[in-house]
């Protein structure tokens, strides 16, 4: 078995050093435990993905129409 934790590498000492006690725990039981730091995105746009979040409204001329299709206004087209 082995267990991979990774985790913001902006942790309070007191948070790292329970996080290496888990891991001698882990340790002594047989179990391989990686816990690696990983350095935080400093702007959320950098993890954003849109192709996940990305929905097909099925409106073709949503960019050009979208207040019609959010408020209610008079189509531009």
């Amino acid at each position: 078995m082995q267990l991979t934790i990774t985790l913001p590498d902006i942790l309070p000492d007191e948070i790292s050093r329970v996080i290496k006690k888990v891991k001698e725990i882990f340790t002594q039981e047989g179990i391989v435990a990686e816990i690696t730091p990983e350095p935080l995105s400093t702007d959320a746009w950098d993890s954003l993905n849109f192709d996940e979040i990305a929905v097909d409204t099925g409106r073709v001329d949503f960019a050009e129409n979208h207040d019609h299709y959010l408020y209610g206004i008079a189509k531009r087209s």
